[in-house]
């Protein structure tokens, strides 16, 4: 009976304390079931527990969906194991058939070929419902379309978008494994930290950004575990097709086909936050920056920056992990990265750099293990390293992130919005009201590709319907607007304004100016008054385009004599000119009239009687495809011309860097400029290059002319070529070994190829190859130990307005520069030591980095412009009427601010007899500056900036600037086209 009684006694204790455990988590009433052996070998992989948090130490099973271990035979980060893109899709794809609650989406093609994709994850509900979330977070993208009663209620039904993204840097490889493994957890992990993220939140990934990169490093890193006897280069020469490390670098120019992916993910989704995985620095860095910030940005996004990062650090430092930290790394100024996507569009744009994984081996690392006061917590100074170590630091800190947004979705929902308003009060509140492209810019076609570029960003672009004035400046009719009253009003004012950056900062991290109407070479009105936005304007629904095509004056003749294309630096006419090799084409090289119009020195006259009976409509498709104007002409025009023969181009490269040349490639394929790509031994190894070509470019390289000379050294053959065991090398180009450079042999080869008419035209660190070595004879490298002018826009001034190389250019343009080199005239070679050398101490400047110029007021975004000034006026006005009170009402004069004094002096030098300078920097070192920073400007200032130096019956023309920087600069491409174009009369 005792038994019995005790028996039912416990029995409803236990029944009790069941039921006490359903009150109180669900959970654990249904414990889930862990992946034994996944979970095995996680912790098998973890070098030290240290390196692992409660989020990621174990993964859950889930039947019928597939883990990584599952359908790629090996988990995430396992050991001396990397994921080939194909196979991160295969996973990614077989997690879509096998759950409701995943869905992947193919975007576009890479520029090889290749898929890339995005993945959605979130709970079952809402990923059928996909499509509706879209629309209210573009709804609330719009604050325009909706009331604000609208926007709350949508606020409360919307759910904050995540982006994740990986393998921007092919180098950088744990994070394509671990967002495999991220994918599967956020769709089938039960816990309640994990449920709060699918449930109130969407997951995007894109795991792989740079794909054709990818494959290449793992085809590198995989091959010798293949066969260890295996001869494969140590590095990448080529990530992508075009650039390696710089692919983050392009939301600016929007070349690369990520870049545009990574937009259009934003403008499809709208998420609230975009985070892209980086691998750099130990253990874990989570990004803030050191400042200064982008001063276009609304605090509000600074702000989640560090709301966020703080979260994460202070999570996973209480989880125990060393080396989580924030602040000192980077400085969040320029806008050029990739998550600027989000920044520069009222979202918020973060990135991790985390203890690299390499090639997936376990290895011993070294960090600075010092304390700071941003990194209470630092790294180890020595440690045992693994991949899965790098999967469970960024997996572990990307979900307290992604906690965080869903957790506290209505704040970040609610900011968003926020922002969004904020961003259409602009016009109104900090300005500019707006920016005038005007309607009579000489280079109508740069105009309109510039406005094409704000068009990929989302910017609204409007068209004047008649002409108007603001305050005294008149403009015509078709004049486009670019109005700040638009969502993203802060993305078009960071791209079209000026900045300023104080030397006294942190070292940038990047460039520090970037003002796209100089670098376009296109003029740019930034307007303060608010009445421009009355002005009647049409929305441009297309794509900007700037009128093309033949137009003949009412009185012309049905059989035109002459058509003649004035010459304006427009690229177009580039492109037309070099695929119309059949075209007979005169260039003149004076400026000239004809039937009342002005055209310039440079323009091209085609006579009816010397081409084929179909010139008109020939020039007339090719003239409204490359968007410029052909006159019809009913007389030749009586002027000195000589005519166009269309050089043979080669492009020369390194195999020591890729980097910077690429930008080159970029730029010639888009305007469908032909070139051979040949490497410095095609050249070593060919005597008669002239045969072969008229100009030969060499971009950006080495900054030591007798590296590009030595080139790669090495004991074996390193080839870079597609084989069994390396099936995605060998593109763009390919070898059978890249050992050696240039050497003598090939010194001497350009130097007969020179000699012999050809042109060799040389950009940036380039130029001092010819220098060294007594090609260009006359020019030498200036020591500017002082100078300050870091990668900005500089004012550039026509020193030699005769010379076909600025044919269509005004007196003056902006172009990019990068503290070396410096050109002076006289003596030749040495000199190169000066590009490897740092600037001294910068003098202390007077004002705060910010939007304008040194004089400029740099103002606080999200604010009225004029906060608190009403009340200081007042006050002023109060406290001069009680002086005059007391002088007796006799007026009180206020005594005057100095004016600012700037040192600025010209640098003045005798160019050699056969030297021509074609572009020299401005000599007034107060006026050299455009946007950006600079200190000690006399060392730059009145150099030559572009030189033209004749050697035999050949010319080397050498940039000092780089014309072809990131498809930023597309209104100096044209120097290097006049040079091809006219080099037989240079």
């Amino acid at each position: 009976m005792f038994h019995l009684n005790q028996e039912s006694k416990w029995q409803r204790i236990a029944l009790s304390f069941v039921l006490f455990l359903l009150a109180l988590s669900p959970l654990v009433l249904a414990q889930q079931k862990i992946h034994s052996e996944y979970t095995k070998q996680i912790r098998q992989f973890t070098t030290d527990p240290h390196f692992s948090t409660k989020y990621v130490n174990y993964l859950p099973y889930a039947p019928g969906v597939p883990t990584p271990l599952e359908v790629l035979g090996h988990i995430a980060g396992a050991a001396d194991v990397l994921s080939y893109s194909s196979d991160v899709y295969k996973y990614m794809r077989a997690l879509d058939a096998a759950s409701p609650r995943v869905k992947v989406f193919t975007i576009g093609k890479t520029e090889e070929g290749r898929d890339w994709i995005l993945v959605a994850v979130a709970d079952e509900k809402t990923i059928a419902s996909l499509d509706r979330y879209k629309q209210i977070n573009a709804r609330l993208a719009d604050p325009r379309r909706i009331t604000e009663a609208e926007a709350q209620r949508l606020i409360r039904q919307a759910k904050p978008i995540y982006y994740a993204t990986g393998g921007m840097h092919s180098g950088e490889t744990g994070s394509v494994e671990m967002l495999m493994e991220l994918a599967y957890r956020l769709a089938v992990d039960e816990s309640p930290f994990i449920r709060a993220i699918r449930e109130n939140s969407i997951v995007l990934i894109t795991p792989v950004l740079e794909v054709d990169g990818r494959d290449k490093q793992v085809d590198i890193y995989m091959a010798r575990r293949k066969d260890p006897k295996a001869n494969v280069p140590s590095r990448l020469i080529y990530w992508g097709k075009y650039v390696a490390h710089d692919n983050n670098r392009d939301n600016l120019g929007l070349s690369l086909a990520l870049s545009r992916y990574i937009l259009k993910v934003f403008f499809d989704y709208h998420p609230q936050v975009m985070h892209d995985l980086h691998e750099s620095i130990s253990h874990l860095y989570i990004s803030t920056g050191t400042g200064p910030y982008n001063a276009w940005l609304d605090p509000i996004v600074i702000d989640e920056w560090h709301q966020l990062a703080y979260q994460e650090v202070n999570e996973l430092t209480r989880e125990g992990v060393p080396g989580v930290w924030t602040h000192g790394f980077y400085d969040g100024w320029a806008p050029n990265y990739a998550f600027y996507a989000a920044n520069g569009h009222n979202a918020i744009g973060r990135f991790y750099e985390t203890q690299g994984a390499g090639d997936g081996s376990t290895r011993i690392i070294t960090a600075r293990g010092d304390r700071d006061w941003y990194r209470p917590n630092p790294p180890l100074a020595r440690t045992l390293w693994s991949i899965r170590n790098n999967v469970n630091l960024q997996q572990s800190a990307l979900l307290v992130g992604m906690n965080y947004v869903a957790t506290n979705r209505t704040r970040f929902m609610e900011n968003f919005w926020l922002k969004s308003k904020r961003s259409v009060a602009k016009a109104r509140a900090e300005g500019p009201a707006a920016y005038i492209f005007p309607g009579d810019d000489p280079r109508p076609g740069q105009a309109a590709r510039l406005l094409r570029l704000l068009q990929m960003q989302g910017v609204e672009i409007h068209r004047a319907d008649a002409a108007f004035k603001v305050g005294k400046d008149e403009y015509p009719a078709g004049s486009f607007i670019v109005r700040m009253d638009q969502p993203y009003s802060r993305m078009a004012d960071m791209m079209l304004d000026r900045q300023y950056f104080n030397v006294n900062d942190p070292r940038p991290y990047d460039d520090v100016g970037w003002t796209m109407g100089p670098l376009f070479n296109v003029k740019t009105v930034r307007v303060e008054d608010v009445a421009v936005l009355d002005t009647p304007m049409t929305l441009v629904r297309g794509e900007v385009r700037a009128p093309g095509g033949v137009i003949k004056s009412a009185s012309e003749s049905a059989q035109p004599k002459a058509f003649i294309i004035n010459h304006n630096a427009d690229n177009g006419i580039a492109s037309f000119l070099f695929k119309q090799k059949g075209l007979k084409i005169m260039v003149a090289e004076k400026a000239f009239e004809s039937q009342g119009k002005k055209f310039n020195a440079g323009s091209f006259i085609l006579k009816a009687e010397e081409n084929a009976s179909d010139l008109e409509a020939t020039l007339d498709a090719a003239g409204k495809e490359h968007e410029f104007i052909v006159h019809a002409v009913g007389a030749v025009p009586e002027v000195t011309v000589h005519e166009l023969v269309v050089p043979r181009v080669a492009l020369m490269h390194t195999w020591q860097t890729t980097q910077t040349e690429g930008w080159v490639r970029i730029a010639l394929d888009e305007l469908g400029i032909p070139y051979d790509y040949i490497d410095v031994q095609a050249v070593r190894d060919n005597s008669r290059l002239r045969d072969k070509y008229d100009v030969i470019l060499f971009g950006p390289s080495m900054g030591d002319p007798l590296s590009i000379v030595q080139g790669v050294t090495g004991d074996k053959p390193q080839p870079w070529k597609k084989t069994d065991l390396t099936p995605n090398l060998g593109l763009p180009v390919s070898t059978e070994d890249m050992r050696g450079g240039l050497e003598l042999e090939g010194i001497v080869h350009l130097r007969d190829f020179i000699k012999a008419g050809g042109v060799f035209i040389a950009l940036t660190n380039s130029s001092q190859l010819p220098i060294h070595f007594g090609l260009a004879q006359g020019i030498s490298i200036k020591q500017t130990s002082n100078l300050w002018a870091r990668g900005g826009v500089f004012k550039a001034d026509v020193a030699d307005g005769a010379s076909p190389i600025v044919y269509g250019y005004g007196d003056s343009l902006g172009v990019y520069f990068n503290q070396a080199p410096v050109f002076a005239t006289g003596g030749f070679g040495a000199g190169f030591r000066a590009m490897m050398m740092g600037p001294m101490a910068a003098p202390p400047t007077g004002r705060v980095s910010g939007r304008g110029s040194v004089s400029d007021p740099d103002i606080p975004q999200g604010r009225p412009r004029d906060l608190g000034q009403k009340t200081i006026e007042e006050w002023q006005k109060a406290q001069k009427e009680k002086r005059e009170k007391e002088a007796g009402g006799q007026p009180v004069r206020e005594a005057e601010e100095p004016a600012e004094e700037r040192p600025g002096r010209a640098l003045e030098q005798a160019a050699a007899a056969r030297v021509k300078t074609i572009l020299k920097y401005t000599p007034d070192a107060k006026n050299l500056l455009i946007s950006g920073g600079l200190a000690n400007g006399e060392e730059m200032a009145g150099s030559p900036a572009l030189v033209d130096v004749k050697l035999g019956e050949g010319h080397v023309v050498l940039f000092s600037f780089n014309p072809m920087w990131r498809h930023q600069t597309h209104g100096s491409f044209f120097l290097v086209f006049n040079a091809m174009l006219h080099w037989k009369n240079l």
